[in-house]
């Protein structure tokens, strides 16, 4: 059977439900509704919603039980959450491992600007040293950046950005994208 995506009281349920459970709250009702209201323009809103609950939590105000607006925009909101979360891995990286990183992200954006499924394999060839980008790719999957599918054909494994929302409100990949775009025009031909 497939399930449809969750309606807004689908996510809002999947949003406050653990919260109260937990013996929390959100600061104020139009939190909620500020989140439903973007999620409903969104792609993917499950996978968002989740990550951006996540970071949230994370930043709780545990003396109060609270789920704070100050919180919320710290953590730049739904669009945000994701994008600053990407920035953040990326300064954890050495400076040759930013470098192959813009290259992988790159690889996984398509010239109309959307996710690209590209093997593994063709992944490795953006580096001659052995290891190094399959390091790379479980350090973007552990931090949620990416997801690679394992196919149980020869085609090997498939790695995709985590969720759409990266090209379009991750400013750091969205320059990159401007940067590259006569070299993406080339890599699709």
């Amino acid at each position: 059977y497939f399930l449809p995506p969750p309606n807004r009281e689908g996510l809002r349920d999947a949003l406050v439900q653990p919260a109260e459970m937990a013996g929390y709250r959100f600061e104020t009702p139009e939190m909620v509704e500020k989140m439903l209201d973007h999620l409903a323009t969104a792609s993917g809103a499950l996978p968002l919603l989740q990550f951006t609950a996540v970071k949230l939590w994370e930043a709780r105000d545990s003396a109060r039980k609270l789920l704070t607006e100050a919180s919320y925009q710290a953590i730049g909101g739904i669009e945000g959450a994701l994008a600053s979360h990407a920035d953040s891995v990326l300064n954890e990286l050495s400076s040759s491992a930013r470098v192959l990183a813009r290259a992988v992200l790159l690889r996984l954006v398509t010239p109309e600007r959307t996710r690209a499924v590209t093997s593994l394999g063709e992944l490795h060839e953006l580096s001659r040293k052995q290891g190094e980008v399959q390091a790379l790719v479980d350090q973007l999957v552990a931090a949620r950046l990416l997801v690679v599918q394992t196919a149980s054909d020869a085609g090997g494994a498939t790695v995709e950005l985590v969720h759409e929302s990266l090209i379009h409100s991750w400013p750091t990949l969205r320059r990159w994208l401007e940067e590259s775009q006569e070299n993406q025009a080339f890599l699709e031909q």
